[in-house]
């Protein structure tokens, strides 16, 4: 299925007979206990990552209908991107608009994000396209850097978040349109000014040490 192709199932090499090659990278015991504390990578200090851009583990899945996962709070809508749409090789470029959902997940201080993106400019590239709500990012934000978990008022925790989600889905440089908040709270905790802080923030991000430094000028 040409969907399953996109990089957010697991990035764009395949392996002949395998599948997607981050398949393998993956471990065998894909719990969140086991990935946070075995697998995740440390993009700075306290702060860990697990993006479907890079590997996608099997519980990272797509829905349906937006997930209200047990002790876990109702994802929240954080905002609408417009960019150009890179998951797939083309022709030309394609423009798509994105919403983006955060919530935690059974941690306070674990939290992931949903993405589903418009599908109305794909019909042409991708036969079929479903629009679906798919799980591509979990942050585990540790020790003293925590502060309040509710990202809904702290506001440094939710711009790292928001930012490492746009450079995994390649939202950057001349990718990056626009960013519109959405009225819930969360998108009401982000700053005025928000779409020309993140246009300037994820213009010269190319690689994994810019966006280390980028995050480590994240302050409350």
């Amino acid at each position: 299925m040409m969907q399953q192709m996109m990089s957010r199932y697991g990035g764009h090499n395949y392996l002949l007979g395998k599948g997607k090659a981050s398949y393998q990278d993956l471990p065998e015991d894909q719990s969140l206990d086991n990935l946070l504390d075995n697998y995740a990578p440390e993009i700075i200090p306290n702060h860990y990552y697990v993006s479907t851009y890079d590997a996608q583990p099997d519980w990272m899945a797509s829905y349906t209908t937006l997930p209200h996962i047990p002790e876990s709070r109702r994802a929240v809508k954080v905002g609408t991107i417009d960019h150009v749409f890179n998951e797939l090789l083309m022709q030309y470029p394609i423009e798509v608009s994105t919403d983006i959902y955060f919530t935690d997940l059974h941690y306070p201080n674990v939290y992931i994000a949903y993405i589903k993106t418009d599908g109305r400019n794909l019909d042409e590239c991708i036969l079929n396209y479903k629009k679906c709500y798919d799980l591509t990012l979990m942050l585990f934000i540790r020790g003293d850097d925590v502060g309040e978990v509710k990202l809904r008022k702290n506001r440094a925790s939710l711009l790292k978040m928001l930012v490492l989600n746009l450079y995994k889905m390649g939202a950057t440089g001349d990718s990056y349109i626009r960013f519109t908040p959405s009225k819930t709270p969360l998108g009401k905790n982000l700053p005025d000014d928000i779409d020309s802080l993140l246009k300037d923030t994820l213009e010269d991000i190319d690689s994994d040490e810019a966006l280390a430094a980028s995050l480590s000028n994240i302050q409350n």
